[in-house]
């Protein structure tokens, strides 16, 4: 975890090594009972899961986000689950304000409970479906950031969390696959993005000029420059179903 930080540009305190720490235990003993994660102990979860969001402040270079960038921002982490990577970065970036949003109960209620027994006072948690919160004023365009770990097709994901983001804000959207099949995956989406109000996506990682090796994973940057259209999101599952071509 530290090295995973010393990459981009933190020096983790004792303290916040403790607590993420403290939070990948904590994931590793509910496992069996809530069933948050297939990766397996502690330090696995510590690695596979805890040091790659760490490495979502990755410097990016020139307008696009780094590390400083993220002060004081409020951010919305969609499909939370066991608080990755909301509750690591509500530990490195105490200015920033977090929801963590996610749908299952049983997440939500493990997502509180970490909360509050690792004393992080920057990070709230929400019972929602993305496609629902995504319609409700109290969330939709009111975030500078919103992340989304979770594994779906590009035309989709954008639908699930631009809705969320600001005019001028940013979605930060973690991608695995190979080079060339993310380039079609990001070519295949531009209609969606475009329509959803981003500006064309950026691609961060492995094949690009960064310094920061960023696990076996890039990063998707969708730049919000206009409203979303109010008929996104549509309702739950027409987005994986239908989604914008």
């Amino acid at each position: 975890m530290s090295r995973a930080a010393g990459q981009v540009g933190f020096q983790l305190t004792t303290a916040q090594t403790d607590l993420l720490t403290r939070h990948a235990q904590m994931v590793h003993h509910a496992n069996s009972t809530v069933n948050l994660t297939s990766v397996g102990d502690a330090d696995a979860i510590a690695s596979k899961l805890t040091a790659p969001s760490i490495q979502l402040l990755a410097p990016a270079g020139g307008w696009l986000p780094t590390a400083e960038w993220w002060a004081d921002r409020n951010v919305i982490d969609i499909g939370s689950g066991a608080g990755f990577p909301g509750i690591p970065l509500a530990i490195l970036l105490p200015d920033c304000n977090f929801t963590l949003l996610e749908a299952r109960a049983k997440k939500c209620q493990f997502m509180r409970d970490s909360v509050g027994q690792l004393g992080i006072s920057n990070a709230s948690v929400v019972n929602s479906r993305a496609e629902t919160a995504g319609k409700k004023q109290g969330h939709r365009e009111r975030y500078d950031v919103a992340i989304a770990r979770a594994v779906a097709p590009l035309p989709e994901l954008a639908e699930l969390v631009l809705p969320f983001v600001c005019v001028g804000g940013t979605a930060v959207l973690p991608k695995g696959g190979s080079d060339a099949d993310l380039r079609a995956e990001v070519e295949h989406a531009s209609k969606a993005i475009d329509i959803l109000g981003s500006a064309p996506a950026v691609v961060m990682g492995s094949d690009d000029s960064s310094d920061v090796a960023l696990s076996n994973e890039r990063i998707i940057y969708l730049m919000k420059i206009a409203p979303t259209p109010s008929q996104y999101p549509r309702n739950a599952g027409i987005p994986r179903k239908r989604p914008i071509s």
